[in-house]
């Protein structure tokens, strides 16, 4: 394991939520992710947006525009995935309504 990817699982096991994942063309799985609601996206908007880190090696298919991702009850839809060098991915977040 890289140090890289030792950071990323330890943050994940430290401040990690699970996390309801629906993939657009697969079935739903769970998944731990670093949940955060105070982003820019939230400060332009009315409190509808947050983003998500997740480990990229937990997914088995591609992340995409238009997945899924259920916290805490409530559901989002991915509008943009920003992977990373290091083996993770920032998740951009819209609260479904």
């Amino acid at each position: 394991m890289s140090s890289f990817s030792a950071l990323n699982a330890a943050c994940l096991n430290k401040f990690g939520t699970p996390v309801s994942y629906q993939p657009a063309a697969s079935d739903p799985f769970t998944v731990t992710g670093i949940f955060q609601k105070e982003s820019d996206e939230e400060r332009i908007a009315d409190g509808l947006y947050a983003r998500l880190f997740v480990n990229l090696a937990d997914f088995s298919t591609a992340l995409s525009r238009g997945d899924e991702a259920t916290i805490g009850g409530v559901t989002y839809t991915v509008f943009q995935v920003l992977a990373d060098p290091t083996g993770g991915a920032w998740l951009s977040l819209r609260e479904k309504r």
